[in-house]
């Protein structure tokens, strides 16, 4: 069986909004697709927050969020040449989010998230390790339900532009070193509040780390984590002091029940958060049909 895992976890990141912008990867997410194939995948993710924070201090009270997703993706693999692949593919995310307890006055969302395509160059280096090099591209279009008037949101009513590197380090044929960061940019929201304010964001970042290990060539597990700053907001004139800073940590685990099904799960939390909604438990169940 061709050794080939794909797990995306796309993070739900919510302070008065619910975007799907942050494209987190896990153990074997940038391996070559196998050539001339469709993955069709399904993710179920659900997040729950028990704390928030404002400029490293946790607020006073009972602050809860929770969130569920569904998002439909389909990727397809070209290999030009033996050791690149292009690999196009579009997420459509559905999303519902609920704020609870203290937060309870934000309100929840409901209904489709902004879509995103993107297309990921992988490149295979010439050595012994087969080491793969990564650089994607990804467009979030404004497609996602957003009505200023409500706190919480799932579309950002604004473009994104995010540029994801990636490196695989193979020391043998079961242990893999997956390292990759990435920055997105945005532009303005003019309908930003009740009166239709300017919000605007500094580029914001995101680095991960992650070590696998194949069980089997149809078993693989990993454990990392990843790293978020930048994100600075600015409302017409006025900046706003809510930089992001957070650590978080995952556990993952995919396994080819037949050489064309495959079922993946990941877990984790928030270890450190700056600003925000702090989540303690962050689930994602993913089936994916290669075809």
């Amino acid at each position: 069986m061709n050794k080939f895992f794909f797990s995306t976890g796309l993070s739900l990141v919510a302070v008065l909004s619910v975007p799907v912008y942050a494209l987190e990867f896990s153990p074997g997410d940038y391996e070559m697709m196998p050539a001339d194939k469709t993955f069709a995948l399904a993710y179920f993710q659900y997040a729950h927050s028990d704390k928030y924070y404002s400029q490293g201090n946790k607020a006073a009270g009972d602050y809860r969020f929770s969130s569920e997703a569904t998002l439909l993706r389909v990727i397809h693999g070209f290999r030009p040449a033996e050791n690149i692949s292009i690999e196009p593919q579009i997420i459509i995310p559905f999303v519902r989010a609920d704020a609870m307890g203290d937060a309870s006055p934000l309100g929840s969302a409901s209904g489709m998230g902004d879509i995103i395509v993107g297309v990921p160059f992988k490149f295979r280096i010439d050595n012994s390790g087969g080491d793969i090099l990564s650089l994607a591209p990804f467009v979030y279009a404004p497609t996602g339900a957003y009505n200023n008037e409500r706190a919480v949101n799932v579309g950002e009513n604004r473009w994104r532009y995010l540029l994801q590197g990636v490196w695989i380090h193979h020391f043998s044929d079961a242990w893999a070193f997956t390292t990759g960061a990435d920055v997105s940019w945005t532009t303005a929201n003019d309908r930003y509040g009740n009166n239709n304010a300017r919000l605007s964001q500094s580029p914001r970042y995101e680095y991960q780390a992650y070590l696998s290990y194949n069980l089997t060539p149809a078993t693989q597990v990993g454990f990392g984590g990843g790293w978020i700053t930048g994100a600075k907001s600015r409302i017409d004139s006025m900046t706003q002091d809510d930089r992001l800073d957070s650590t978080y940590a995952r556990i993952s685990a995919s396994h080819f029940i037949t050489p064309a099904v495959q079922l993946q799960f990941s877990g984790g939390r928030d270890i450190a958060v700056e600003q925000g909604f702090r989540q303690d438990t962050n689930i994602s169940l993913r089936f994916g049909y290669l075809f």
